[in-house]
């Protein structure tokens, strides 16, 4: 199986190590630098379908890149295109959600595909893929990235945890997800619009069941918006 590292300490790399015959998929454009043993190819992941509605519905690209040791051992970066943390997760037969952008590279034996998001307040709002949720599976590493730093919260035993949707990085099998206006529980839906304008929530995702959620310090929307408002006008 690769290895993955992380390597610096300020916007890092992952790094892997690949035997030779392994092979290793990441997001397009993710590799920084490589051994020339490694070969990469850019090939629709799980067939031209799949990588469409992937595509389509996650903000992922429709050709990821493949890294395959086909010459010898060898070492190859990858690096994110935004700024921010890199995790490596290890998934052993189980699953875990990921929102946009969040997928940065993970060993060719996990499956990627999109899950139909459950929750129809989840599928109109947030940072979740609408409709659609991308789903990684099976037993294998899983390297994730996101917009600052990341830190992990456990959910209170009987409780609930919940994060702002632009805050949320990715969260295990175990957990169930739904989405909502603002943190508060009641109220029809014109309420917790209401509710979510007066206290600067935007849409909160509310987590039970026993596991990890990865939440990152910047959410995605604000990052953008933040550097959008200090571009010069076109005019």
């Amino acid at each position: 199986m690769a290895e993955f590292t992380i390597q610096g300490t300020t916007d890092p790399f992952i790094s892997a190590q690949l035997a030779q015959g392994e092979t290793v998929i990441a997001e397009g454009g993710a590799m920084a630098a490589m051994e020339d043993t490694i070969v990469l190819t850019g090939k629709a992941k799980g067939g031209v379908l799949k990588s469409l509605a992937r595509a389509a519905t996650t903000g992922e690209s429709f050709f990821m890149q493949h890294a395959i040791a086909e010459k010898g051992a060898g070492r190859i970066l990858f690096a994110p295109g935004h700024p921010g943390e890199v995790r490596v997760i290890e998934l052993s037969d189980d699953s875990w959600s990921l929102t946009d952008g969040a997928f940065l590279c993970a060993e060719d034996s996990l499956e990627i595909a999109t899950k139909r998001n459950k929750s129809i307040s989840g599928s109109f709002f947030g940072g979740t893929g609408g409709f659609f949720i991308m789903n990684v599976s099976g037993t294998g590493k899983l390297c994730v990235s996101a917009i600052g730093a990341i830190q992990e919260m456990s959910i209170p035993p009987g409780g609930e945890l919940i994060v702002d949707s632009g805050h949320v990085v990715g969260w295990p099998g175990t957990v169930e997800m739904s989405a909502s206006m603002s943190t508060g529980q009641g109220g029809g839906f014109l309420g917790k619009v209401v509710g979510s304008v007066k206290t600067g929530e935007g849409v909160v995702l509310r987590f039970k069941g026993t596991g990890k959620i990865l939440v990152a310090s910047r959410a995605q929307p604000a990052f953008i918006g933040w550097i959008s408002s200090r571009m010069p006008s076109s005019s």
